[in-house]
């Protein structure tokens, strides 16, 4: 269970790349649309997913299941793949949702370093 685990941590560090990528898109946005983007980002790209391995399944990030599809077009596959899980996926999702938006919106604002005149 310790390696489904770690395989799985393993990968979502490599989808920390183009949520970092999403990120920096979004810098400028007014805050309530940046938290929703990320938000929605990170859902999409963190969320614990079940593929197929030969004859076991493993736990991998969804985002490494999407950008699969994405390059083969085989969204057919993918929405089986979430069915076949139906039950695990309706509840990583949300939950993956409210542990983002709860990590989003603790990080400091672009507006926590400008100065607001008090200075001397």
């Amino acid at each position: 269970m310790m390696f489904l685990v770690f395989f799985y941590l393993a990968l979502a560090v490599f989808m920390l790349l183009p949520l970092l990528g999403v990120w920096f898109m979004v810098k400028r946005m007014p805050d309530s649309k940046r938290s929703l983007i990320l938000v929605a980002a990170a859902t999409i790209l963190l969320t614990p997913s079940w593929a197929p391995v030969t004859i076991t399944v493993v736990l991998v990030p969804f985002g490494l299941l999407f950008f699969v599809t994405l390059f083969t077009w085989s969204w057919g596959e993918l929405a089986g793949l979430v069915g076949l899980f139906a039950l695990w996926h309706a509840i990583a999702f949300p939950v993956t949702a409210l542990i983002s938006y709860f990590v989003i919106r603790k990080r400091p604002s672009n507006n926590s370093f400008e100065a607001d005149g008090s200075a001397a």
